[in-house]
């Protein structure tokens, strides 16, 4: 059996949201104004972090805001708050869910993005597309982002196949499959169309 993998952000979710845009809107919640200090500040914790798959990127990024803004909401809350806002402003794709049913009657599907594993299966699981998943495969658990072979690997560990795709809407994801010796398909918004023959599979 072959196996596909979608990316999970910007490919089953999109948002019209900036990622600043929702940080900004978690710390509205939190504290009801998002200067930007604030934004810099947890920025630069976060991304001291995330690159290198250093643990609680989000943590970090409040720890840091923290430190040196005046923002004195709770870490556990901030952090809480934050996921609420990713999840919020995340809805599926065109068709995404009737394209996994579909597909999960003769390939085995997975999701493979970068990110946190918690957060990345929360936001899948909130946008009602987890059902037909086989497998969410996150980079923070190969210890490398995509388009590094890691992720790849540990994809075809989790899904056993005789070939692999990955439907994705970035550089990192098209050529770390093709480096992989996936096939590759990228998306570019709206309906998924078919996927197979995208992948050259039929």
């Amino acid at each position: 059996m072959r196996a596909i993998y979608f990316d999970l952000d910007g490919t089953l979710l999109r948002t019209e949201a900036s990622i600043v845009e929702t940080i900004a809107d978690a710390l509205e919640r939190v504290a009801g104004e998002s200067p930007d200090a604030w934004l810099a500040a947890y920025n630069e914790g976060f991304l001291e972090r995330f690159p290198s798959c250093e643990p609680a990127p989000y943590r970090g990024g409040v720890e840091r805001l923290r430190d040196e803004t005046d923002f004195d909401g709770g870490v556990e809350e901030t952090v809480a708050t934050l996921l609420d806002a990713e999840i919020a402003a995340a809805e599926p794709a065109p068709g995404a869910a009737e394209t996994l049913a579909e597909l999960a009657a003769d390939y085995r599907v997975g999701v493979l993005t970068n990110g946190l594993p918690a957060w990345q299966r929360a936001k899948l699981a909130a946008a009602g597309l987890a059902e037909p998943v086989d497998a969410v495969v996150t980079s923070y658990e190969a210890g490398a982002h995509k388009p590094a072979a890691a992720p790849f690997d540990l994809a075809e560990q989790r899904l056993p196949a005789a070939e692999y795709g990955l439907v994705g809407d970035a550089d990192d994801d098209v050529d770390g499959a093709e480096t992989a010796g996936w096939a590759a398909v990228r998306y570019e918004g709206g309906s998924f169309g078919d996927v197979p023959r995208g992948l050259g599979w039929r």
